[in-house]
């Protein structure tokens, strides 16, 4: 139902009675007990009176089931006539059917188990409340990230204009000698170029430490390659360009005639 992924033995079988006395277990909990051969060992599970022999009879791949910072514990899967919770797989595009099969599933549990109050709640919503904290970190950072661009990016198209009009004489001078386009272009980008790699060799050593520390609250993360580092380099840059080109574009394609006529 949940996608277990059965490595050895079996998994619990619904015609043998005798399964609600065995037992599943994943792999971190063979480790940590440094079972080799799993299969029809028997374990003494419980507490005083209640304490009994249970049989593993199958272990299954290791998987999350608490939040991806914790690390996988030992994870022990009983077949209990007891149990507190109930999986039940449903499978609907109708909300009215799906609505009135709640419905009778409360009412069956709740004939069941008169005394105990039901609650129903979804797995996929379980797992979303999970990385609640995570999705919402996601979607601020997101936010600041793209408020943080556009101001940037106005920024630089600011200071592109008061470059491009404080030297829109010189442009015109060295338009009337010869000068092409590309050239105008490359001596009015040069410096935001510079100021870009600037502010990256800067920022680099910054952005790395605060991402290794955010990343060692996690049991289970990822590598922090020079490539993410030297790919964010060349966005910046490729976004600076483009912001500065647009203008450096009108002041370089602009008649010298226009600038020069007062001189």
């Amino acid at each position: 139902m949940i996608g277990l992924q059965l490595i050895q033995g079996r998994f619990f079988s619904e015609d043998l009675t005798t399964d609600q006395h065995k037992m599943l277990v994943n792999e971190t909990f063979l480790r940590e007990n440094k079972i080799e051969n799993p299969i029809g060992v028997q374990l003494m599970m419980g507490f005083g009176m209640n304490a009994d022999l249970s049989e593993i009879i199958g272990v299954v791949k290791d998987f999350h089931y608490k939040a991806v910072d914790q690390p996988i514990a030992a994870l022990i899967i009983q077949n209990e006539p007891d149990a507190s919770y109930c999986l039940v797989k449903l499978q609907t595009n109708d909300f009215n059917s799906l609505h009135k099969t709640i419905q009778e599933l409360k009412a069956a549990a709740a004939g069941l188990s008169p005394s105990f109050p039901v609650e129903i709640s979804f797995f996929d919503q379980a797992i979303e409340n999970m990385y609640q904290s995570e999705l919402q970190f996601r979607r601020t950072f997101s936010l600041f990230a793209g408020s943080a661009i556009v101001i940037c990016c106005m920024g630089i198209l600011a200071m592109s204009l008061f470059a491009s009009q404080r030297r829109i004489k010189e442009i015109g001078i060295r338009k009337v000698n010869g000068a092409t386009i590309s050239e105008v272009l490359a001596m009015l980008n040069k410096d935001f170029v510079k100021w870009v790699a600037i502010a990256f060799v800067i920022a680099t050593p910054i952005a790395w430490v605060v991402m290794r520390k955010w990343l060692e609250s996690y049991a289970y993360k990822t590598d922090l390659s020079w490539w993410i580092f030297a790919l964010a380099g060349l966005l910046v840059l490729g976004i600076a360009l483009l912001t500065v080109s647009w203008q450096s574009w009108r002041a370089a394609t602009r008649n010298p005639v226009e600038a020069l006529r007062y001189e």
